[in-house]
C-alpha cells in the first residue's frame, strides 16, 4: 500500500470525525511488512512473513479524546473508525488542559536514508542466512555455545493527517538482528550478548556476531563475589548508553506533569557533571531514530536536552506544550507523552583504553548499564556482565554483584567521556566513568 493511498484514507477518517461533531482529530495510518527469524538452542525455531495495516483515529471535543481504529483498509472502515472516535470523544471527560492539536508547518526538514528498497524487496532466505552464519561462527569458536537471538527485517508507509491541514507521508525501512551465547561448564556459566541494526542494508554488519559474543561469553566463565565498598565504575559504551538515554527518557514532559520524573522542577538547573552535554538529533543521515516530523506531524529539529551539566529543556508534544504554554519541541506522539530521536553525547580527550588504564580499582560494566526509577530517581541495578578493574586492566568477572545509589549523584560523578566510541547508525555511544558509586557485592 503507497504513501498516497493511506493519506487518503486518513484524511477519510478524519473528515468523518469532525462531520461528525469531533473539533479536532488526527489519524495515523500505516502498513508495515515485515521478515522475522527466531533462534532457539542452535536452531531456527521459527520464520515468520507478516503485514500489518491499520487505520487510527483520536478525536477530540472539548479536550475529551475517543479512540477508534480499524485493520481493514477502505473507505467505509475509514469513516466507521472515524464516527467512532468522533461519538467516544463527545462522552469522555472535558480537558482544559487540551489547547489544540499541531498546525501545519510552511516546511519540513529533508532527512536521507530512511528507507532502503532492497530491505523492501527482501527474501527471508537472505534473513536466515544471516542466523545460520551466526549460529556457526559461534560453534565455530566454542562447541559449548548455546546461541540464541533473532534477526528481522520491515519496511513501513505510514501517514498523518489531522484537521488543521497537516497532511504527510513518509516511507522507512530498518533492520537488525542480535545473538545471545550461554556456555556452561557444570554449575559454571558464561554469557554474553551483541546486536547489530541499520535503516539502510549498506550499513548493516551482522557478520561475526556470533563470534564475538561467543569469545566474550568464554571471558565471563569463572566469575568471582566481591566485598561491598564504594569504587569508580567505568560503563562501555552499550552500557553508557543507558545513562544518556535515562537522561533524555526522564526529560518528558508529560511524566514531569503527572509527578511522575525526578527531572520535575529542573529545568535550568545542574543535574550532571560539566562534561555532560547531550543532543538529540532527528535530522542524522541513515539514522535509527531520525525522522522528518514526529508522530503527531510536528517538525523536528535538532535539540540540545542538557549543556554543561544543565538541564535546558523538556520534551513537548502538542498537549504538554500547550498545557505549560511553551513551544512543541517536535517529540510527540498521539498519546501525549514524548519520544526521543537520536541522542548524541559531546565527547571527551581521552581514549576508553585510557580511562580504563587510569583507574587503579573499580568495575567495568559490558552491557546492561543504569536504569533509575522514574518517579525517585534511585537505582538498584544486578550487574551481570561486569569485570574488576586491577591496576588499569580487566582482572575478572564479578557475580552476585550490585550498583546502588541516586542516579543524579551519579550524574554529577561523572568524570571521564571517551574520545572514541561505537556507533550504531545516529546513536554515538562512548564509554564514561562514574567516579564513588555504591557496589553491592554478594556473599
Amino acid at each position: 500500500m503507497d504513501v498516497d493511498l493511506l493519506k487518503n484514507l486518513a484524511t477519510i477518517a478524519c473528515e468523518a470525525a469532525i462531520s461528525d461533531g469531533a473539533e479536532f482529530a488526527d489519524v495515523g495510518a500505516w502498513d508495515t511488512r515485515s521478515l522475522a527469524v527466531d533462534i532457539r538452542a542452535n536452531t531456527i525455531k521459527s520464520c515468520d512473513a507478516s503485514r500489518h495495516a491499520a487505520i487510527s483515529v483520536r478525536a477530540i471535543y472539548r479536550g475529551g479524546t475517543g479512540w477508534s481504529s480499524t485493520d481493514e483498509m477502505d473507505e467505509g472502515s475509514a469513516i466507521k473508525a472515524g464516527k467512532k472516535a468522533a461519538a467516544l470523544a463527545k462522552v469522555a471527560e472535558p480537558d482544559p488542559d487540551f489547547i489544540s492539536l499541531v498546525a501545519p508547518a510552511e516546511n519540513y526538514p529533508e532527512v536521507p536514508g530512511l528507507a532502503d528498497p532492497a530491505i523492501e524487496t527482501m527474501d527471508i532466505r537472505r534473513i536466515i542466512k544471516y542466523a545460520v552464519e551466526n549460529i556457526d561462527s559461534a560453534l565455530a569458536v566454542s562447541s559449548e555455545a548455546i546461541v540464541e537471538g533473532g534477526f528481522s527485517a520491515q519496511y513501513n508507509a505510514s501517514a498523518i493527517v489531522n484537521s488543521l491541514g497537516v497532511s504527510l507521508g513518509k516511507e522507512s525501512s530498518r533492520i537488525g538482528g542480535y545473538t545471545m551465547v550461554v556456555i556452561r561448564r557444570g554449575d559454571d556459566v558464561g554469557s554474553f550478548y551483541d546486536f547489530d541494526s541499520a535503516r539502510v542494508l549498506e550499513d548493516f554488519a551482522p557478520d561475526g556476531i556470533g563470534a564475538r559474543v561467543a569469545q566474550k561469553a568464554l571471558k565471563f566463565l569463572g566469575a568471582r563475589k566481591i566485598e561491598t565498598q564504594r569504587m569508580p565504575i567505568i560503563l562501555g559504551p552499550i552500557a553508557a548508553s543507558s545513562i544518556f538515554n535515562s537522561i533524555v527518557l526522564n526529560a518528558d514532559a508529560e511524566e514531569v506533569q503527572r509527578g511522575r520524573s525526578f527531572m520535575a522542577g529542573k529545568v535550568g538547573e545542574k543535574i550532571a557533571s560539566d562534561i555532560i552535554t547531550i543532543t538529540d538529533d532527528p535530522l542524522i543521515p541513515r539514522g535509527l531514530a531520525s525522522r522528518p516530523w514526529d508522530l503527531e506531524g510536528a517538525p523536528s529539529k535538532p535539540l540540545i536536552v542538557v549543556e554543561n551539566g544543565v538541564l535546558k529543556t523538556y520534551l513537548y508534544s502538542s498537549y504538554t506544550a500547550g498545557k505549560a504554554k511553551v513551544a512543541i519541541t517536535g517529540h510527540g506522539t498521539r498519546g501525549g507523552n514524548a519520544v526521543p530521536s537520536n541522542i548524541v553525547p559531546k565527547l571527551g580527550s581521552m581514549t576508553s583504553e585510557e580511562i580504563i588504564r587510569s583507574t587503579k580499582h573499580g568495575l567495568y560494566i559490558d552491557i546492561g548499564g543504569i536504569v533509575p526509577n522514574s518517579t525517585t530517581g534511585d537505582v538498584s541495578r544486578t550487574v551481570d556482565f561486569g569485570f574488576v578493574i586491577e591496576n588499569g586492566e580487566l582482572a575478572y568477572p564479578v557475580a552476585s554483584t550490585m550498583i546502588g545509589g541516586n542516579f543524579l549523584d551519579m550524574l554529577k560523578n561523572v568524570d571521564a567521556i571517551s574520545s572514541d566510541y561505537r556507533e550504531e547508525p545516529g546513536n554515538i555511544m562512548p564509554t564514561i566513568r562514574i567516579q564513588d558509586v555504591l557496589v553491592a557485592g554478594g556473599r
